[in-house]
């Protein structure tokens, strides 16, 4: 026992608060690692991608798309969270919600209900590579 009387009182307070810390710098760190500039597809169907990281938290991300008769630009809202970062932009039918994850060469894009955000032969779809 401890002088308060109680069995590892003290380690358990420690162990909580490292804990928090902890989750505390990883969803930082989450946003942080997605930041920078990705491009996509090819010469003739260009997907561009800028993810920017918030002063108040969470993370900004524009995505442009171009092809001959179709473009699509979407700004988007989010957050970065276990191993993802989801992204939102609401019209007025709904909420797009863009899914990235990371890969060896930058990141992999999955859309929900995004199809107003761009015609119908392009989307924001696919991997990107960042960008150097």
């Amino acid at each position: 026992m401890s002088e308060s009387g109680t069995a590892g009182g003290g380690f358990m307070l420690k162990a909580a608060v490292s804990a928090i810390l902890s989750a505390a710098t990883l969803a930082a760190h989450g946003a942080f690692a997605f930041e920078g500039r990705y491009t996509g597809g090819d010469r003739s169907y260009r997907q561009e991608l800028t993810i920017k990281k918030r002063a108040g938290g969470g993370v900004d991300v524009t995505a442009v798309v171009g092809t001959e008769g179709c473009s699509g630009l979407v700004e988007a809202r989010g957050e970065a969270g276990g191993g993802a970062l989801k992204a939102k932009a609401a019209f007025d039918g709904g909420t797009c919600v863009l899914t990235l994850r990371r890969t060896k060469s930058g990141v992999a894009v999955q859309t929900e209900n995004c199809d107003f955000f761009h015609g119908a032969a392009c989307d924001f779809d696919g991997d990107y590579r960042r960008r150097r």
